[in-house]
């Protein structure tokens, strides 16, 4: 339900930070209605006032984690080498500040595709957006033609979102030149440009 008063909009922004905090901190099984009113400091029958389950508020929960997560995925850099690099840095640091949520979407997605499928077609664009640039690179001779450009960047990207999600200490410059260097060595850009 979109409200049409000021009031209304900012229950439903409550209700929708409220549940976020109890996703992450219950995870989506153990996650009922009553404790997102309880983490509103609503009564139960509101949070039914604005959504009709959980699966619709971890839904809104998501597309704005998704909208923060574009924004944070935006590179300015130009030089495709430092693209890269910008682009590995934002990624783990986006990953490592919304991990928890991140965890909760994958464990309901389990029960309720149709979860999983909002951070799937997310994941989808993002490839296809590195696949655009990759083939950009590749028609004026910085990187090598010899790897598919859709192929080379789901996996490089796969590579990234998983790292992040198995490294638990903290991220150090170090790590990012590791990434960055082996995307670089993948693609053949220092040896193409």
């Amino acid at each position: 339900m979109n409200p049409r008063t000021e009031r209304g909009r900012r229950t439903r922004t409550a209700l929708l930070s409220a549940a976020r905090e109890a996703f992450e901190e219950r995870g989506f099984d153990d996650c009922r209605m009553n404790d997102i009113a309880d983490a509103a400091g609503v009564s139960h029958g509101t949070v039914y006032t604005y959504f009709e389950s959980k699966e619709e508020i971890l839904g809104q929960v998501i597309d704005e984690l998704l909208v923060e997560l574009q924004d944070d995925l935006r590179t300015s850099a130009k030089d495709p080498m430092a693209r890269i690099e910008e682009a590995n840095r934002r990624y783990l640091q986006a990953y490592r500040d919304n991990h928890r949520l991140l965890q909760v979407i994958e464990q309901a997605a389990v029960t309720s595709p149709e979860i999983g499928e909002r951070l799937d077609a997310f994941r989808r664009r993002y490839h296809a957006r590195v696949s655009a640039a990759l083939r950009r690179l590749q028609e004026q001779g910085r990187v090598t033609t010899d790897l598919p450009a859709d192929v080379t960047a789901t996996a490089l990207c796969a590579m990234v979102e998983g790292f992040s999600r198995y490294w638990a200490r903290p991220l150090t410059d170090d790590i990012n030149r590791t990434l960055t260097s082996l995307w670089v060595n993948a693609l053949g850009l220092d040896s193409v440009a």
